[in-house]
């Protein structure tokens, strides 16, 4: 059988990249440069893409996944402390309403109703009261009794 993929590298800028072995002519996705395919030196070649898209993250020193480290990483995530879990969530987010969502549903999970003192903990002092008014006002967290929130 011909093999109809290969992995080549770029004469102008050198970075490596799957080819179609079968096309006339291939464009550098990195630099643009175009080179005629008959004129290529293969590095490596085979038969399906998905075989030679693994060959080059091999090559770029990418290892494969491996299931049961995969496995371990989920159990542990799923047995990570939730509050630690909503904290290290908040802290690694942009967003400011996406920090609320965390906040409001990561603080009713953990605590079932939250007080303004809860959010202090974790946005500081002042900024506590600005956070439970936005949160009330786009409807992430309702009052459920006096100075006891939760999400709804």
């Amino acid at each position: 059988m011909r093999k109809r993929f290969g992995l080549f590298i770029c004469s102008t800028c050198g970075r490596a990249r799957v080819v179609d072995k079968e096309t006339k002519s291939s464009s550098c996705p990195y630099c643009g440069n175009a080179e005629k395919t008959d004129k290529m030196v293969f590095i490596y070649e085979c038969n399906d893409q998905e075989t030679a898209r693994e060959a080059l993250g091999q090559a770029a020193g990418f290892e494969g996944v491996d299931p049961k480290a995969e496995k371990a990483k989920k159990r542990k995530i799923e047995n990570a402390d939730p509050y630690s879990t909503m904290i290290y969530k908040y802290e690694h987010t942009s967003d400011l309403d996406e920090k609320m969502v965390i906040l409001a549903k990561g603080l009713t999970k953990v605590k079932g109703t939250f007080t303004l003192e809860d959010v202090q903990e974790i946005v500081g002092e002042r900024n506590a009261e600005k956070y439970v008014a936005a949160m009330m006002d786009r409807c992430y967290i309702a009052e459920v009794r006096p100075g006891q929130y939760k999400s709804s």
